[in-house]
């Protein structure tokens, strides 16, 4: 079983917007967290990303969210697939993400996105790697496009899920795992209360998606990875479970999403004083 503490499974720490405090967060990151997964949306992260998780308890998940498509150059898949081999060896890389489709602004790319999904889907299947997925107004398309794909189980995150019940079940139903960020601790949240007590307990993952959603006590400000804290109170009082109970079953999940990739550097994850 990995070592009960904080684990943050989406962060952005290679946002331009964190170059100056980075250092300062790596090393709290260190002295606080068990894990953090930094996940990249753009192209021109890839290399950062992958720097940063050479630190302890960091780890990296490369990928092209589907509002940075038109930033991909003509190679991309290439290049995306020649860092997934030379990296996956080191047992630091172990997600294919931020992908997924997102039709927040509307539906004219959808089928670019879907395209570029299914390449990085198809790429993650290769390499047996999980995903860690963004969608948002799109489920439909999403398991429409897994039909057509005829996959019909796949391992990865929902990242910052706020869907319905209903999507969560087909999510669930295909062996995905759940998880919430700073949105869930707003007193307004029921929906998303809810579904935090709906999801089973070892498919739930917390995160921050740093530097953005920050929770209820950093409203107006930037979100970091050790405010999975405030995340996780929030959820023990959800579901009336102890914390320790919920940083062993979250240690769990964890472990069970991505062992495969990590247990060549679990020594890395140190238990905390």
């Amino acid at each position: 079983m990995f070592v009960p503490g904080l684990y943050d499974v989406h962060a952005h720490l290679a946002d331009s917007r964190l170059s100056a405090e980075l250092p300062a967060i790596l090393q709290r990151c260190a002295d606080e967290m068990q894990a953090v997964l930094v996940n990249a949306a753009r192209q021109p992260e890839w290399q950062k990303v992958l720097e940063i998780a050479q630190k302890p308890g960091m780890y990296a998940a490369l990928g092209l969210h589907p509002f940075f498509l038109h930033e991909a150059s003509d190679d991309w898949l290439a290049q995306l697939e020649k860092l997934v081999a030379a990296e996956l060896q080191s047992g630091k890389l172990i997600a294919i993400g931020e992908i997924g489709l997102d039709c927040w602004d509307g539906r004219k790319q959808i089928e670019q996105q879907k395209n570029f999904l299914r390449l990085q889907l198809e790429l993650a299947h290769k390499f047996s790697l999980p995903v860690i997925l963004h969608n948002r107004r799109a489920w439909p398309d999403f398991f429409g496009l897994l039909k057509e794909l005829r996959c019909s189980r796949l391992l990865g995150v929902c990242h910052h899920f706020n869907a319905s019940r209903q999507i969560a079940k087909q999510a669930l139903d295909l062996g995905l795992y759940i998880s919430f960020c700073g949105p869930l601790t707003y007193t307004q949240s029921n929906r998303l209360r809810e579904l935090a007590k709906y999801i089973p307990a070892d498919r739930l993952l917390v995160e921050t998606d740093c530097p953005d959603l920050p929770p209820q006590s950093q409203r107006g400000a930037q979100s970091r990875p050790w405010m999975v804290e405030e995340i996780m109170h929030c959820i023990t009082e959800l579901r009336r479970v102890s914390m320790s109970t919920l940083q062993e079953q979250i240690a769990d999940n964890w472990q069970s999403l991505f062992g495969k990739q990590i247990r060549k550097v679990f020594t890395e994850i140190r238990k905390r004083k």
